[in-house]
């Protein structure tokens, strides 16, 4: 896999990505192809496991101008999000932020949900 990035001059989008970040995916899954990736499944799900995502880190850290870490493709976990971040990293980051705050709004009224039920 070629992990330089063609043009140093002009950051990588998303879409740029998606198809390199499939690939990487393909190779430490070891599927024949990367049509095999799904864009939005969770690379644990995917069948992955915590040593081969160091291996995909290893893949895509050189396509990024950011220091990427592996706790970073534990949070985006997914093809898709991963192209995100290495496209945009503040605006991936800011995204998972946005997620998160709406996720714990959810189960904040849950949890009131269940206390009006229980009282």
């Amino acid at each position: 896999m070629n992990n330089t990035v063609a043009d140093s001059t002009q950051a990588p989008t998303e879409a740029d990505l998606l198809p390199r970040v499939r690939q990487a995916w393909a190779e430490v899954l070891d599927l024949d192809t990367a049509d095999e990736v799904p864009e939005d499944v969770n690379f644990l799900e995917a069948g992955g496991s915590s040593l081969l995502l160091i291996m995909l880190w290893e893949e895509l850290h050189p396509l990024t101008s950011r220091t990427l870490k592996v706790s970073d493709l534990f949070q985006h976990s997914t093809v898709r999000a991963q192209a995100a971040l290495l496209a945009d990293p503040a605006g991936a980051d800011a995204a998972l932020a946005e997620l998160g705050a709406r996720n714990r709004g959810g189960l904040l009224g849950r949890a009131r949900r269940e206390q009006l039920v229980s009282e």
